[in-house]
């Protein structure tokens, strides 16, 4: 029996990466390199450079660290008191939903350290509350090419 040899195929920027990727981790800022991590994956799964990476990855730790700081976490089971994570990537894109379940918020001082370093890396970021859960969301465009 005779087996063919196939060029593995390369990765390609004309087929643009496009999906999901959602996490949840307790609701303490021990796991937060859990969350980096996973942001420098997407980061390099889309080609980008270490800088841009690197942004992304303190815009996000940035942004949990205002929720848990903001947000006094519910404590009634397990999974409510999680931080969740979901990174949208369409062809423009990349949008970092960051939620957690609390009993109370405080709106965090638009002019607070933390806040102006992520809005400084990312192109777009809000913050929410919505009934029972706080929420950022992070918006960082595509380059061209990517």
């Amino acid at each position: 029996m005779e087996h063919e040899s196939r060029p593995m195929q390369a990765f390609s920027a004309l087929a643009p990466v496009t999906g999901t990727l959602a996490i949840s981790v307790p609701a303490d800022p021990d796991y937060l390199t859990v969350v980096r991590s996973a942001c420098a994956q997407v980061g390099a799964k889309l080609g980008w450079g270490l800088a841009e990476v690197s942004d992304l990855r303190l815009a996000v730790d940035e942004a949990c660290g205002l929720l848990l700081r903001h947000a006094i976490a519910a404590r009634t089971d397990e999974e409510e008191a999680n931080l969740r994570c979901l990174f949208t990537i369409s062809p423009s894109t990349l949008r970092a939903t960051i939620s957690l379940r609390a009993e109370g918020f405080a709106a965090p001082d638009t002019q607070e350290f933390g806040w102006t370093i992520v809005t400084a890396l990312v192109d777009g970021f809000t913050w929410n509350s919505d009934g029972p859960a706080a929420r950022v969301e992070i918006v960082k465009n595509r380059t061209a090419g990517r």
